[in-house]
């Protein structure tokens, strides 16, 4: 609910709104006419229905008088959400973001677009928490564009990207984030999109949503990606662990090289203790190696348990009798 209280620390005059129309649901477009109308009984502010090529419409985008903020609304920002576009109007309006010093240091080292899409449902706990921090991220750089996205108004969207739960945050349509972390580790993963990083703990992120095909693409183009990968077999999670032997049991499949980590896994099956883990390092030895790593394979289980130097015989009769195939 609008009241009159909230908006007497917005001065209307750095504030511009847009209706984005082009098509999508009439219904929609409505309901967001007549949320902005409502505000309009309050403050005076400047709306414009214009033309702007997006992912979907309706929208209401949120900008100063400059039009350099973008945030934009494919949501009606109430309830809950009520909270977070209240805290733009005044950040916008005042020419400021409600952001630590080091926050702020932290964004303005950005130097390229990125782009913010968070997925929400109504009564989402975490949802009103990780707009109102993409917001005022947002009014701090101009190089930031954020997307609030309705989950249930926008079904087509929702089947794009896979979400499942809410929120989901999507930078630069390939770093992820789910539920309470999207709020911890928002700033974090925009900063990892401005630098195009793609380091573990992002890897991780892509692993836990499912999304194998993409971290498939990032090792093939980047060999670091790759060596990332590899590291995460030391993980303490179970489905990073497999999400890792899955990637590299496709990427084998697909006849991508990946021989130039077998130093490396040789390194972690030095480092790890757990029987389970040191079996599944061996498999990969004996999916990827070729017979210059056979006596490393036997070096490295020479004290090691019955069990683990049956799985040894097995990877190293692998890689023989693959290089009799070839």
């Amino acid at each position: 609910m609008i009241r009159q209280e909230d908006l007497k620390e917005i001065n209307s005059e750095n504030v511009k709104i847009f209706l984005i129309k082009n098509g999508g649901s009439n219904e929609r477009f409505l309901q967001l006419e007549e949320f902005v109308n409502n505000l309009k009984k309050y403050l005076p502010l400047r709306v414009e229905i214009k033309e702007e090529e997006l992912l979907a419409y309706p929208a209401l985008k949120l900008t100063d008088k400059e039009e350099k903020v973008q945030i934009y609304y494919l949501a009606i920002p109430e309830g809950s959400e009520w909270e977070p576009f209240l805290n733009a109007l005044k950040s916008i309006s005042q020419n400021k973001d409600f952001l630590s010093e080091n926050e702020v240091k932290r964004i303005k080292n950005i130097n390229k677009q990125v782009e913010v899409k968070i997925f929400i449902t109504p009564f989402c706990p975490f949802c009103p928490a990780v707009v109102d921090k993409a917001n005022q991220i947002s009014i701090a750089h101009n190089l930031i564009k954020t997307f609030i996205i309705d989950a249930t108004s926008y079904p087509d969207l929702v089947q794009k990207y896979k979400v499942t739960a809410s929120p989901t945050v999507i930078i630069n349509e390939e770093y992820i984030l789910v539920g309470e972390e999207a709020k911890e580790k928002l700033l974090e993963f925009v900063e990892k999109a401005g630098e195009s990083k793609y380091d573990e703990e992002v890897l991780k992120n892509l692993l836990k949503q499912a999304q194998a095909e993409r971290v498939i693409e990032l090792c093939e183009k980047d060999e670091e990606c790759l060596y990332s990968l590899v590291e995460l077999l030391k993980s303490p999670e179970l489905f990073t662990r497999i999400g890792v032997m899955h990637v590299l049991e496709e990427m084998v499949e697909k006849g991508q090289n990946v021989e130039k980590v077998l130093p490396h896994l040789i390194e972690i099956l030095h480092q790890v203790e757990e029987e389970r883990d040191k079996g599944d390092i061996i498999y990969l030895l004996g999916l990827i190696g070729n017979p210059e790593i056979i006596f490393e394979i036997e070096k490295a289980v020479k004290d090691e348990p019955p069990l683990i130097k049956e799985i040894a015989e097995e990877a190293i009769e692998s890689i023989k009798q693959r290089q009799q195939y070839h």
